[in-house]
């Protein structure tokens, strides 16, 4: 490995960046490895390294284009205990090893003591860089200071709308899906009701179940209707739409209806737009389930490849 004696020439001349990184010996010296970069840096006296220990690097430009780096101190993610208790002791062919619980409840060991210990006793504790030295005895160890947490924040309530744009939409009948007039060929138009002899059922559908719903309060649905075919009887149709229970087209027939029928009026000309559906539909929705139509009037409506926010959901919740 090669040293990067100096490195962050970018930063401004007489300018100081302080960065992480750790140490590194690589059989005859120690750098500092920041970034996966090896500088050769110098180091305050008091640092004590340790491979891969955690350590503070202060990079300086001196305003020629070449920076130099000092290594501070050793950084720990939280502070090392001061004082402990010895817990037991272990007799090493190379080493004796205490174990000890620091004052923070953690268990350590360590073969760098003064003195003999026995379990049970109050010790009190000096690191170098991450590793402990037992330095004696002390008296007395008095309880940590119980803590109050303060009190919990007034609860404020949060609120949220999700879009859930339909991943698919179809028809079933006459023996399976997008077999029927303009839902063949991939059409994807939806139709319900009876004509000529057939009865066709339209779903729409939306892929996995919803984990940001999930433990949330749904406020309102809203589904938009797409645009109304020119097919069937004139005038308004009553439209009967229900919550299955299907992420995609079932492989073995329709889908299973499981609550509704909610009724829309649907005018002739229609061109797409939001209707509110029952909060009854929301278990279902959230846990992946879809919207269907079913019964007559005879009607069909354009397919989510005409527009993608047809079938669209938009659901509101709260918590």
């Amino acid at each position: 490995m090669s040293g990067l004696k100096y490195t962050m020439a970018a930063i401004p001349g007489g300018n100081t960046r302080r960065t992480y990184g750790t140490a590194y010996h690589d059989g005859s010296r120690w750098w500092a490895n920041v970034g996966g970069s090896l500088l050769d840096a110098r180091w305050c006296a008091g640092v004590r390294p340790a491979q891969g220990l955690n350590i503070v690097v202060d990079i300086t430009n001196d305003g020629q284009g070449q920076s130099s780096a000092l290594v501070l101190d050793a950084y720990t993610e939280q502070p090392k205990p001061g004082t402990g208790t010895a817990t037991a002791v272990i007799p090493g062919g190379a080493a004796t090893l205490i174990e000890f619980v620091g004052e923070d409840g953690v268990t350590y060991s360590t073969d760098q003591f003064i003195g003999s210990f026995n379990p049970g006793d109050p010790i009190y504790l000096n690191w170098d860089a991450d590793k402990p030295t037992i330095m004696g005895k002390i008296g007395a160890l008095a309880p940590p200071p119980v803590e109050v947490p303060p009190p919990p924040p007034p609860t404020v309530a949060q609120t949220g709308e999700v879009s859930i744009p339909a991943t698919a939409s179809d028809t079933f009948g006459v023996g399976g899906w997008g077999r029927w007039a303009s839902s063949t060929n991939g059409g994807e138009d939806v139709y319900t009701g009876t004509w000529g002899g057939y009865t066709v059922t339209g779903s729409w559908f939306y892929g996995a179940p919803r984990p940001e719903l999930q433990g949330k309060t749904i406020t309102r649905i809203q589904f938009r209707v797409p645009a109304r075919l020119n097919v069937g009887a004139s005038g308004n149709a009553l439209i009967h739409f229900y919550a299955h229970d299907s992420t995609a087209r079932p492989g073995g027939g329709d889908v299973v209806r499981v609550v509704g029928p909610h009724d829309v009026n649907v005018p002739q000309g229609f061109g797409g737009g939001f209707t509110d559906l029952p909060l009854s539909f929301a278990p279902v929705l959230v846990a992946g389930g879809g919207i269907s139509i079913a019964g007559n009037p005879y009607a069909g409506f354009q397919s989510r490849l005409d527009n993608p926010s047809f079938g669209q959901l938009l659901i509101s919740w709260s918590s």
